[in-house]
């Protein structure tokens, strides 16, 4: 590659200078007219696409220069290894051959621009953008407010001053010093350095959310994927610097005001001071918005708790006489197994009625999981077909999969399958060499124990012993709910978008607060709740699922009514 994109790199190998016209991301070179003929009608170079040189230097320096080659092997990038988060060659591939998640590069950058965490990403950018612009109008207006309100204190003592004789001027200018170093040393200051990093932040965001535009429209799969990621990760860390502005008082509304001593007036020559000036803070109101979160979260205002959590029925739907599992797709259908009869798993429109059902026989189907939009993965606890059926929604195609032991509850991570194991507990299972490595030992894992994994950690529900249990990925357990008289027989669990956990114990709904230390009950029989066994939440649009293990399936829109003091 020349040193300088702006020139041909073939021609400059050759020791030729000509400007560039055109830049092939796979061959990572810049290319003249003539060289350009060439790459398009050679055998090994004419299926590549090419951009416009100046479209490849408005990716940035940041992201045109993300290296498709091997600096140490100098052989090209073609694998991926996610548990070390590096780009591999095949000769880099044997210091990671003992690496479980190493996929190829091509499958991680595949429609990466139209996937939902870029698209994300890109919302992300304008969110904060808008977030930024929120803070600097209400700092600005603060600024102003302070300024006029000053002017009103001045005028104020102004006034008293005028009313008494010349003995009271030396403390009228010591107050009139005492309101303007206030203003001036510490509203001012403190407002204008967080006002000029506010500045700096906005216009960060507004290059980055050029950035994806730029790579969205001219950049490679392989710089889309990179790059998105590192502004992801950017984005992501001013939206905390936003939330930190709250939670530290640095959005607090700055103001100030002047009690002038009413006695003033009759007692001139016992007066020491014509009055004080005070700072007072009004905590802001500011709503920082954020598509990926659904819902506004105020500056400075606690998370809701378990008790704002409210339950509106949506729709109720009829089912068979044994459903044990149930999930979401990303698309708001509904996926369900039920047992009975030649076990079919179902697939519900979002509203609850039935759509299709593709059969499980001869194996059974005890719970399900999303992977993709498309594709589900069903465990089967048979006792003779071990096995793990994976689904396409779209072609209503099957195929299996035999890890060789009855799998239970079932969730999905990254590409692993994680499931309770009855006898030894929680496994993750290797699709493609059929082994199970153990994360949670657990001799009490009993069939009827649900899995699910949400924020890096793993929550899952143990009927032997009445417990609900919070780990991370490693298994190292973070918090355990055990309360018989709350819960009892937990089966399915469910978590939200703020870490509450949902889970049926015999006829109830329970939810529990993210730290595990809170409960509630949201629903009981009288709800029609008879011995539920599957349980799912819509993250998308916070809805739940419940569904009886007979007759009866129950859909809620889930909202958060906490009373927000301003």
């Amino acid at each position: 590659m020349a040193t300088n994109p702006k020139f041909c790199s073939i021609c400059d190998q050759r020791h030729i200078t000509k400007p560039s016209t055109d830049w092939c991301s796979e061959c990572n070179q810049a290319l003249c007219t003539e060289c350009k003929e060439f790459h398009t009608i050679s055998k090994a170079s004419q299926n590549h696409s090419t951009i416009a040189i100046s479209n490849y230097l408005a990716l940035g320096s940041s992201l045109s220069q993300v290296e498709g080659h091997c600096s140490l092997h100098n052989d090209k990038y073609q694998l991926f290894c996610q548990s070390h988060d590096c780009l591999l060659c095949l000769s880099c591939l044997e210091e990671h051959m003992k690496c479980e998640c190493v996929v190829r590069i091509s499958k991680l950058t595949k429609d990466v621009k139209t996937t939902e965490n870029f698209v994300d990403t890109q919302k992300g950018l304008s969110d904060v953008i808008l977030n930024l612009s929120k803070i600097q109008s209400n700092l600005e207006e603060n600024l102003s407010d302070i300024q006029k309100k000053k002017e009103s204190v001045l005028q104020e003592i102004i006034q008293i001053r005028e009313k008494i004789d010349s003995h009271l001027n030396q403390i009228e200018n010591a107050l009139k010093t005492e309101v303007c170093k206030l203003v001036d040393d510490q509203c001012n200051t403190n407002i204008g350095k967080t006002l000029e990093e506010i500045q700096n932040e906005k216009t960060k965001m507004e290059k980055f959310q050029q950035q994806m535009e730029d790579l969205n429209k001219y950049g490679s799969d392989f710089q889309a994927f990179f790059g998105w990621r590192e502004i992801s990760s950017k984005t992501e860390t001013t939206y905390k610097y936003l939330q930190a502005l709250g939670d530290n008082g640095s959005l607090d509304k700055v103001t100030i005001s002047c009690t002038i001593d009413r006695k003033i007036s009759g007692f001139i020559k016992e007066a020491n001071s014509l009055g004080s000036s005070q700072i007072q803070k009004i905590p802001s109101n500011i709503v920082l918005e954020r598509s990926k979160d659904k819902q506004a979260q105020l500056v400075g205002v606690k998370k809701s708790s378990i008790n704002d959590i409210k339950l509106k029925l949506k729709h109720t739907f009829k089912l068979a006489d044994d459903v044990t599992g149930c999930c979401f797709l990303p698309d708001g259908k509904l996926v369900i197994c039920d047992r009975s009869r030649n076990n079919f798993v179902k697939i519900l429109h979002p509203h609850g009625e039935l759509m299709f059902e593709i059969s499980m026989s001869p194996s059974y189907a005890f719970d399900v999981t999303c992977i993709d939009p498309q594709t589900v993965a069903v465990s089967s606890d048979h006792n003779v077909y071990k096995q793990i059926n994976f689904i396409n929604v779209d072609t209503k195609s099957t195929k299996s999969f035999r890890p060789g032991v009855r799998c239970y509850g079932i969730t999905h991570k990254d590409g692993s399958l994680m499931s309770c194991v009855e006898g030894k507990g929680i496994q993750t299972v290797n699709t493609q060499s059929g082994e199970s490595t153990t994360i949670v030992p657990c001799k009490l894992m009993s069939w009827s124990n649900y899995i699910v994994f949400s924020d890096n950690k793993l929550y899952y529900t143990n009927r032997e012993d009445h417990t609900v249990t919070c780990c991370d990925m490693g298994g190292n357990i973070i918090w355990t709910f055990k309360d018989e008289n709350v819960v009892r027989y937990p089966r399915g669990i469910a978590v939200d978008n703020t870490g509450n956990v949902y889970t049926v114990s015999q006829h109830t709904l329970i939810v529990l607060s993210a730290d595990g230390k809170l409960s509630r009950q949201l629903l009981s029989k009288d709800d029609g709740l008879n011995d539920p066994r599957a349980i799912a939440y819509d993250k998308i649009k916070n809805r739940l699922c419940v569904v009886n293990l007979r007759n009866n399936g129950f859909l809620f829109d889930v909202t958060f009514c906490e009373e927000i003091e301003v």
